[in-house]
């Protein structure tokens, strides 16, 4: 983007006029043999860089009234880079009189770049005067000579391109003061008469502003308001997204690491037993119906329960979230482990077990298993373990409780398993039994 504004020059005779474009766009020029100051070193060809050192001062504090009005810093500002050119001059270089005359038009056209307005057409003549009075922060515009010429040459444009600019705006910004004291509006009536009559013809919306101060053509030209990176609404809106980040991975979270409840059940048929008999069952291998047939409850005289070897033990489980939808964020896994008093642990998924049933398992979270027993009298503690972590290795687990149990034998092979798996899985249930070759022990 770059911005446009039309500067009259008329020397002090009323004569010589020239209409030229002061011009401020991002791109930096070349460096300057004198290293000049880069926002404005093209206008030193032109005898303009006196004038556009008072612009820059006057451009860099009407930017620093504004940076302070800033909600949360003066820093927290978003603004465009300028740098000022003007149009080729068929005046070779300025006498310092003209210069002045140009600052207003200079001003104003790095005030557009630098806030991203685009006004339109503008022409603009006036000197830039220093900031004065307590605390004043916007330039002044003082009164310039060859008003008359100048307004002529406003005219003779708005003439000439009248057919272009049929229902366009136009601004024509002017000081507030003619040379003389008189307000220019006054002091000029007739030509500032002629030159609305001149719009009115080619039906031009032609507004004249009056400025004494930049702050005064706020209104025609601007808002000059400086966009804030950072503002109220986009914190709330920052803040919003945060806090409901923050519940939904609290709730992830939860979710993610919500505990399972594991429980026996029973084995057989729905009606055939009650939960208090919700304890893994026996069962025999019967060829003539290609079934398991399970088996009543077998108990030696501590009540510890039985299992012949060669047999198989029946269990069902069923695995609850503790909270609703908490598999729909990470689903369980399931093993079953088993560790005895002679023999080393084995842990396996349970997925690896087979449903006892042909038909689907109404529930994924049941899971029944048909364990066969190994003819090894023994002392058995059979293990369901459930656990959410996705990455968790079984194999890595059997071979850590294997180092566990090294050296480790009897009932605290039995005791530290436990509390291995316990602290490693967190979920588990545990159905302890005895291996007995003898048949006779637990009779049909």
């Amino acid at each position: 983007m770059t911005a446009r504004v039309f500067v009259p020059l008329v020397d002090a005779h009323g004569e010589a006029a020239h209409l030229f474009e002061a011009i401020a766009g991002d791109i930096p020029p070349e460096e300057h043999p004198a290293r000049l100051v880069p926002q404005i070193a093209e206008l030193f060809d032109f005898g303009l860089y006196g004038v556009g050192q008072s612009a820059r001062e006057a451009v860099m504090s009407f930017i620093e009234a504004r940076r302070r009005r800033l909600w949360l810093s003066p820093r927290n500002a978003r603004l465009k880079p300028w740098h000022l050119r003007i149009s080729d001059l068929q005046l070779s270089r300025l006498s310092d009189g003209n210069a002045r005359s140009a600052g207003l038009g200079l001003t104003i056209a790095a005030l557009c770049q630098t806030f991203g307005r685009d006004p339109g057409l503008v022409f603009a003549t006036g000197e830039i005067l220093p900031a004065s009075g307590l605390g004043a922060d916007s330039a002044g515009i003082g009164p310039v000579s060859g008003m008359r010429g100048k307004l002529a040459l406003i005219g003779d444009y708005l003439s000439q391109h009248g057919p272009a600019l049929e229902g366009k705006r136009v601004i024509v910004a002017l000081p507030a003061f003619a040379v003389d004291g008189r307000p220019l509006a006054e002091a000029e009536r007739g030509f500032i008469a002629r030159l609305h009559n001149e719009a009115d013809q080619a039906r031009i919306k032609l507004e004249i502003v009056f400025a004494d101060t930049l702050d005064a053509i706020d209104d025609a030209l601007g808002p000059f308001a400086i966009y804030e990176v950072i503002t109220p609404k986009r914190v709330a809106a920052a803040a919003a997204v945060v806090v409901v980040a923050i519940i939904a991975f609290g709730l992830w979270s939860v979710l993610a690491h919500a505990p399972i409840r594991l429980a026996f059940m029973p084995p057989g048929p729905a009606g055939a037993a009650t939960i208090d008999d919700a304890t893994p069952q026996r069962a025999r291998y019967d060829a003539k119906s290609d079934k398991l047939e399970l088996l009543g409850p077998c108990f030696d005289a501590q009540r510890e329960p039985l299992v012949v070897g060669g047999e198989t033990l029946v269990l069902k489980v069923r695995a609850e979230d503790a909270l609703p939808f908490a598999s729909r964020v990470r689903p369980m896994r399931l093993f079953i482990a088993s560790v005895s008093r002679s023999a080393d642990p084995v842990i396996l998924d349970a997925a690896h077990f087979r449903s006892l049933s042909g038909e689907p398992r109404q529930d994924p979270n049941d899971l029944v298993a048909a364990i066969p027993i190994e003819p090894i009298e023994d002392e058995v503690r059979l293990f369901v373990l459930a656990t959410r972590d996705p990455k968790l290795a079984i194999s890595e687990v059997e071979a850590a409780l294997r180092t566990t149990l090294r050296g480790v034998s009897g009932a605290s092979a039995l005791a530290a398993t436990t509390t291995f798996l316990a602290d490693r899985l967190g979920a588990e249930i545990a159905y302890q039994f005895r291996v007995t070759n003898d048949a006779k022990a637990c009779a049909a």
